[in-house]
């Protein structure tokens, strides 16, 4: 009787060292694909689908074309953004609701260390380090703005889906928060702003034409 419960013993130990030795569960990193299943890291870039749009309390700026291109890892990480392009067809400038125009360009690009990430039917694309300076005709004169944004490191997320469409992911940012940057901005600029945009996302093929299909798994 000893000597089975010394059995016992030895294997309620055996047991916990192995609990102890295994690592703690956690979910696959979230993978970049091609459409026929091949890993893919590299360019990528983002294709307006619907308006890009900066509200504030001083009215809408938006533009109706336009593209982000940046790179990631093939499973999501290091997203950095090089360029961010936005104009309207037809021109000359983008409009905005004060019967104006606006225009909207990048600062302080590379915006990197931004992140994919997807799991059970749906994810995120964060691009940190957001900032942008808006240039705005309106009844007041021109008024220069300085807006950033508001998530960690300064960022912007956007909800990501595979679409069943013909592109098989789509990034969308609805009401995303920006902060006003008082250098370099206006007095009569707002404090805050939102900002909306709907893209969908290809990656680049051997010629570099951004035409590769993806879609996202976990």
């Amino acid at each position: 009787m000893k000597h089975v419960r010394k059995l016992a013993l030895t294997a309620a130990a055996a047991a916990a060292a192995t609990a102890l030795a295994a690592p703690p569960a956690h979910a696959a990193p979230p993978t970049v694909i091609l459409a026929n299943g091949s890993p893919y890291s590299g360019n990528i870039r983002l294709v307006l689908t619907s308006p890009v749009s900066v509200t504030t309390s001083l009215g809408t700026a938006s533009c109706n074309r336009g593209n982000i291109d940046a790179s990631v890892a093939s499973n999501g990480s290091n997203l950095n953004v090089s360029v961010y392009n936005f104009y309207n067809s037809p021109g000359p400038a983008c409009t905005n609701s004060a019967g104006g125009t606006s225009t909207t360009t990048p600062v302080g690009l590379p915006w990197n260390g931004g992140d994919l990430s997807y799991a059970s039917g749906s994810g995120t694309l964060r691009i940190n380090n957001v900032q942008v300076t808006s240039t705005s005709s309106t009844f007041l004169g021109t008024i220069v703005c300085n807006y950033r944004g508001t998530g960690p490191s300064n960022s912007i997320t956007f909800s990501v889906v595979n679409s069943t469409g013909t592109t098989q992911v789509r990034a969308t940012a609805s009401g995303a928060s920006m902060a006003k940057v008082d250098a370099g901005s206006n007095l009569l600029c707002p404090s805050s702003a939102t900002y909306s945009a709907g893209f969908d996302v290809f990656g680049q093929t051997s010629t570099g034409a951004y035409t590769q299909k993806l879609v996202l798994t976990p």
